[in-house]
């Protein structure tokens, strides 16, 4: 029930990678440093965004942007739930003109719950049967697959406060006790800090579990992660799943742990690579071994990716990021925050990086390693650019256009090679593509 906004910096930056990368629009809002973040993709062409002020995170606003066109336009609109003092838990996408928003009270005495648009957020109607009436309830978020949906806040009367729907919301039934594991002394969950994937759901919780469904929330199982809180103030984290059992935890200090077995056990990572992963936000292109992580605090903001499910990074930027979400290999959004109406706002990505195939990324191999003089690579690709950092980061060589590197002249020691292609093989014909590899290059 905690939710922790980043205050806008003074600075906005931009680099060379992320002209690569990722696109800038407009959010639209005529109000300036709006921050736009709790990011939702329903489709390949929509998505909702809560925003806030980002002047002064405490002054609770009701307002969201949409597009309807894959991100070359935003909407701005507002959440008209008639209280001004409920706040946004989260937004679910359902696609066309439909979408959900959870709202949670401020004030004693409010009520919160589940509302839902059918007319792209002109008009919200309440739900009554998502009940929340105990003087306790609110929702920490609501998630619709189809018209299959779930609903979860903390616990009361003794266990979660979940509530599933299988027809579009107009009724729901609370999941009983029995189908869900105990709640711990103190633990309590927080606001859109949830993922899914098929019909997998996962929310976390104050004592750094993570609660899971298999079954669209019906039934719930508890797992222990690395961490000991994931909204705390000294320690917090994200989390993504690339597929029913592969998924991802970032913590506040860019540590990664993975697991597949859907969260049941998780193993640290060994990050290597020129970048780095940030420590707010993270999300994992579904089906693929590709990650996007993002920082929003000042002092360690920006983005970067991996193409090895997080082992080796690649740094994007150093702007601010508020969120991050990918629909698929095409279609990804990070928040920001605007400067008028028409500057500035929404990332998009706009890029072919993540599209690397993995078995064409497998294929591409460099022999001999360790090596003496010569470097050689074996690929169906043709190569833009071969750069070579040292583990400072510092680029120590590079060539273009070339299928193996003399690196006679570099001092003995470890180093991180970077490839970049512009063309690659696909089908026998030839396609435009930039893609990325590293390796650890030993020179002895």
């Amino acid at each position: 029930m905690k939710l922790v906004l980043a205050l806008i910096a003074v600075v906005f930056t931009t680099s060379t990678v992320q002209a690569q990368f990722w696109r800038v629009e407009a959010s639209g809002f005529s109000n300036t440093s709006r921050g736009v973040n709790k990011i939702h993709i329903g489709t390949a062409t929509t998505a909702w965004g809560v925003a806030y002020d980002g002047i002064t995170p405490s002054n609770n606003i009701q307002e969201f942007v949409r597009t309807n066109d894959a991100g070359q336009s935003w909407i701005p609109g507002s959440f008209d739930l008639g209280n001004v003092n409920l706040g946004i838990s989260n937004v679910c996408d359902a696609g066309g003109t439909t979408a959900y928003v959870a709202a949670h009270p401020l004030n004693a005495g409010d009520q919160g719950g589940v509302w839902k648009t059918t007319d792209a957020g002109l008009t919200w109607t309440r739900q009554s049967g998502a009940l929340y009436q105990d003087s306790s309830s609110f929702p920490n978020f609501v998630h619709f697959f189809d018209n299959a949906g779930v609903t979860a806040g903390d616990p009361v009367n003794g266990f979660w406060e979940i509530y599933v729907s299988s027809n579009g919301g107009s009724t729901y039934t609370r999941v009983p006790s029995a189908n869900i594991p105990a709640v711990l002394p103190g633990e309590f969950g927080y606001f859109g800090q949830y993922t899914y994937y098929g019909n997998n759901i996962w929310f976390t919780t104050s004592k750094g579990r993570i609660i899971h469904s298999s079954d669209r929330g019906v039934n719930w199982t508890a797992y222990q992660s690395p961490l000991s809180d994931f909204g705390g103030t000294t320690v917090f984290g994200d989390i993504s799943f690339a597929d029913s059992n592969k998924g991802i935890i970032q913590d506040n200090n860019g540590n990664l742990y993975r697991t597949n077995d859907s969260g049941a056990t998780w193993q640290g990572i060994n990050i290597s690579g020129t970048g780095f992963p940030y420590g707010d936000f993270i999300a994992y292109v579904p089906d693929s071994n590709r990650i996007v992580s993002c920082g929003q605090r000042t002092t360690y903001s920006g983005s970067s990716y991996s193409l090895d499910d997080g082992v080796t990074w690649i740094n994007i930027d150093t702007n601010q990021h508020l969120d991050v979400a990918f629909f698929n290999e095409d279609t990804g959004y990070s928040g920001g925050f605007n400067i008028s109406s028409t500057v500035d706002g929404m990332f998009v990505y706009d890029s072919n990086v993540l599209n690397l195939a993995e078995e064409e990324q497998a294929s591409l191999t460099m022999f001999p390693n360790p090596a003496t003089d010569i470097v050689r690579f074996t690929t169906a690709t043709s190569f833009d650019t071969i750069m070579i950092y040292d583990l400072n980061g510092r680029v120590v060589k590079q060539e273009f256009n070339v299928e193996e590197i003399s690196i006679s002249d570099l001092k003995t020691g470890t180093y991180l090679l970077t490839i970049e292609s512009k063309e690659a093989l696909n089908g026998g014909k030839m396609v435009n593509s930039t893609s990325y590899k590293t390796f650890k290059l030993v020179k002895i």
